[in-house]
């Protein structure tokens, strides 16, 4: 009697051995669930890779703009060339804005600077030109 308990319950861990391996295999082969279909929500529908890439505009709300100042000087922003950039009149840095977000950096503020928007009062000076001065 002894020895067919033993069979029976080395018969049950070899089952159980068994039908781990089936079920791993079953979830390694088996393919991907469908992710859902985007363009219901507010992301794009294709990922965007890298910033640099995002189109330029986008609608921003105008409790947004009273709120956002320039990450340098923190002073007021004008919106400028349709909608595509926040301005800083002071410096002259030019923010963009990519899918309706402002960029907000001020590397990419020095990287579309437009010198002729600069007032010529003396407010507005660069600040590495008044190092060198």
């Amino acid at each position: 009697m002894k020895g067919f308990f033993r069979f029976v319950f080395r018969a049950m861990v070899f089952a159980a051995i068994v039908g781990v391996i089936i079920y791993a295999l079953r979830k390694v082969t088996e393919p991907p669930q469908s992710v859902p279909a985007a363009g219901g929500g507010v992301l794009p529908n294709e990922p965007i890779k890298s910033l640099d890439d995002a189109p330029l505009g986008g609608a921003i709300s105008d409790d947004l703009l009273k709120i956002l100042v320039c990450p340098e000087d923190k002073g007021p922003l004008e919106l400028v060339d349709d909608g595509k950039f926040l301005l800083n009149p002071r410096n002259g840095y030019k923010y963009p804005i990519r899918n309706g977000i402002p960029v907000m950096l001020i590397e990419e503020g020095k990287k579309y600077r437009d010198a002729a928007a600069m007032q010529t009062n003396g407010v507005g000076q660069d600040k590495s030109a008044e190092k060198t001065a």
